[in-house]
C-alpha cells in the first residue's frame, strides 16, 4: 500500500499504531496522521489514500461521520478500524457501511500484522483488476482513435469514462513524455501518442516540448479519431518548424523538387554536402507549407531504399541506413538532417573507398597484362605505374598483393619462363635467347637463369633434349 492515514485522536496510541505499521512485513510507502475526523477529511480530500485506520471517538468529527463521507470521495479508501471494547457495537456497524476489519484496544501486533496482510492481498487484487480495467478502457480508445466510431458497442462501453464535457488533444512524437494528472494518454502507431484532456485543464499542457500539435475542441468519444486526425497532422507540421502547433495547418501539394535516384547518385560522387543542401531546401518548403510532410518522408525513405539497393556492399557493414529510413522516429526534422549529414559524410567517404579499390584493381590488372604483353623489351616499375597512372609506391604495394610476387620477381619469372621454352623448341644460340626473352645482358641472364632453375641455360637444353628423347622411346616401346 502507497499511503496510509492514521486518524486517532489520543497521540500515544497513535503514534504506536504508526511505528507498529512501519515495523510490520506489509510493504509500505507514507504514512500520514489526523488528529480528528474533520483533519482526516481534509487529507482525504487532497490526497490519494490506500488505508484509512480510524478510531470511532474523536472531537469535532467521530469515525462513524467520517466513514459515512467516504461515499463522496473519488478515490476510497480501505477502511481498518480501531476501537475500544465499548464500541463494539459501532464498529459492527461501520464494517456493514464498507469497513474491512476491526481491531479492539490496547492493539496488539500480531493482531495487527495479521489484518495489514489481509488488508494487502485485498488491496493488490483490487489494484490488479483496475489496472486491467484501464488496460481494457485504453485499447477500446485506442482502437477508436485509430480506426474512428464503427464498433458501436465499443463505444457504449467507454463512454461514461470518457470526458463528459469538451476536450482537445495533443500529439507528440513519444509516448515517455510525462502528463499531467486527469489527461488521458493514448498510444499511436509507433512512439506516437495522443494527450487528450478537458478544455478546462489544457494549459497543463503548455510546457510540452515541440514538435506538438494541438486538435481543435471536441466533444464525446465518437469524435476521438478526428481529434487525433487533426492533433497528427498538426505534430507533423511541429515537426519541421519546431514551433508548437495547432489546428488548422497548410499542407502544399507541391512534390518534392528532387529525386530518390538524383540523391542515391550523388553519394556515389562523394557529394553527400550536396545531398544535405537538397534536404535542407525540400524541407524548408514543407516548413513553409508548400509541400506535404508526407511527401519529403516519402521522399527521404525511397533515397535510403535507393542507396540500399546501389550500395550494397558497403551499407552491408553499416547498421545505420534503416534508422534513417522514416523521419518520424526522430525527434524532429532538424536533428534527422543534423545526423544523416554526418552519416552522409562517412558514407560518401566509405563509397568513394570502395570505388578507389575496384579502379586501383583495374590499374593493376591493366598493368599486369601490360606486362604480359612487352616482358621482352626493356622493362621497369616506374614505366608500368606511369602506364596506369599510378602512384610509385601504392603501384608497388596493390602490385604485390595482387599478384603474390613483387614488380622485380614478377618480371623475372615471365622471361625465365620464355627463355626456357625457346631453350626447348628452337635451336638459337644461348645469347640470342636470353636477349629475345628480354635480358639484356649476357652474364646476367646466365645468372639469373642459373639462380632461378638450378641448372645453366646449356644444361638445361641437354636435359630438356635427354627428357623428349626418353618419352619418345616409352612411346615406341
Amino acid at each position: 500500500m502507497n499511503t496510509i492515514l492514521i486518524a486517532e485522536d489520543e497521540k500515544f496510541i497513535r503514534r504506536g499504531l504508526r511505528t507498529m505499521i512501519e515495523r510490520s512485513p506489509v510493504p509500505t510507502g507514507e504514512i500520514l496522521e489526523a488528529r480528528d475526523g474533520e483533519e482526516a477529511l481534509e487529507l482525504l480530500r487532497s490526497r490519494q489514500v490506500d488505508l484509512l485506520v480510524t478510531d470511532i471517538r474523536m472531537p469535532r468529527m467521530d469515525g462513524i461521520e467520517l466513514v459515512s463521507q467516504l461515499g463522496n470521495l473519488d478515490h476510497q479508501p480501505m477502511v481498518l478500524v480501531v476501537s475500544g471494547y465499548d464500541d463494539f457495537s459501532y464498529a459492527v456497524e461501520m464494517l456493514r457501511s464498507g469497513a474491512r476489519d476491526y481491531l479492539l484496544k490496547p492493539v496488539e501486533r500480531e493482531r495487527l500484522y495479521q489484518a495489514l496482510e489481509k488488508l494487502e492481498e485485498r488491496y493488490c487484487q483490487e489494484q490488479a483488476a483496475r489496472n486491467e480495467q484501464d488496460r481494457q478502457f485504453r485499447r477500446a480508445l485506442r482502437q477508436l482513435m485509430l480506426e474512428g466510431a464503427r464498433d458501436r458497442e465499443l463505444l457504449e462501453k467507454v463512454r461514461g469514462q470518457f470526458f463528459s464535457g469538451p476536450y482537445v488533444g495533443f500529439c507528440i512524437g513519444t509516448w515517455e513524455q510525462p502528463a499531467p494528472e486527469g489527461t488521458l494518454c493514448i498510444r499511436g502507431r509507433g512512439s506516437m501518442m495522443l494527450y487528450a484532456v478537458s478544455v478546462e485543464a489544457s494549459s497543463d499542457l503548455d510546457a510540452l516540448p515541440p514538435p506538438v500539435g494541438g486538435s481543435s475542441v471536441h466533444e464525446g468519444v465518437e469524435s476521438l479519431y478526428d481529434c487525433y486526425q487533426e492533433a497528427y497532422a498538426a505534430w507533423k507540421c511541429s515537426f519541421f518548424t519546431g514551433e508548437r502547433c495547432e489546428v488548422p495547418v497548410s499542407r502544399g501539394d507541391k512534390p518534392p523538387a528532387a529525386n530518390a535516384r538524383q540523391l542515391a547518385g550523388l553519394v556515389g560522387l562523394s557529394r553527400g554536402q550536396e545531398v544535405s543542401r537538397l534536404l535542407v531546401q525540400e524541407a524548408d518548403s514543407v516548413s513553409r507549407g508548400e509541400t506535404d510532410p508526407d511527401a519529403f518522408a516519402q521522399l527521404c525513405a525511397d533515397f535510403i531504399r535507393q542507396l540500399r539497393s546501389s550500395y550494397q556492399s558497403v551499407l552491408a557493414l553499416d547498421g545505420e541506413a534503416e534508422r534513417f529510413a522514416n523521419i518520424w522516429n526522430f525527434p524532429g526534422c532538424a536533428r534527422y538532417l543534423e545526423e544523416l549529414d554526418q552519416w552522409l559524410e562517412l558514407l560518401c567517404g566509405q563509397t568513394a573507398q570502395e570505388f578507389s579499390d575496384y579502379e586501383n584493381k583495374q590499374k593493376i590488372r591493366q598493368a599486369v597484362q601490360y606486362i604480359q604483353q612487352n616482358f621482352r623489351q626493356p622493362l621497369n616499375m616506374a614505366q608500368v605505374s606511369n602506364h596506369v597512372s599510378m602512384n610509385y609506391s601504392l603501384f608497388s604495394l596493390l602490385f604485390k598483393q595482387y599478384t603474390g610476387s613483387n614488380f622485380v620477381s614478377y618480371l623475372q619469372k615471365l622471361r625465365l619462363d620464355e627463355a626456357k621454352k625457346l631453350l626447348e623448341t628452337t635451336d638459337w644460340r644461348v645469347n640470342e635467347i636470353g636477349r629475345r626473352a628480354g635480358f639484356a645482358d649476357e652474364k646476367h641472364f646466365l645468372k639469373v637463369f642459373k639462380t632461378g632453375v638450378g641448372l645453366s641455360p646449356t644444361e638445361y637444353r641437354k636435359a630438356a633434349v635427354l627428357l623428349e628423347q626418353s618419352e619418345r622411346k616409352d612411346e615406341l616401346e
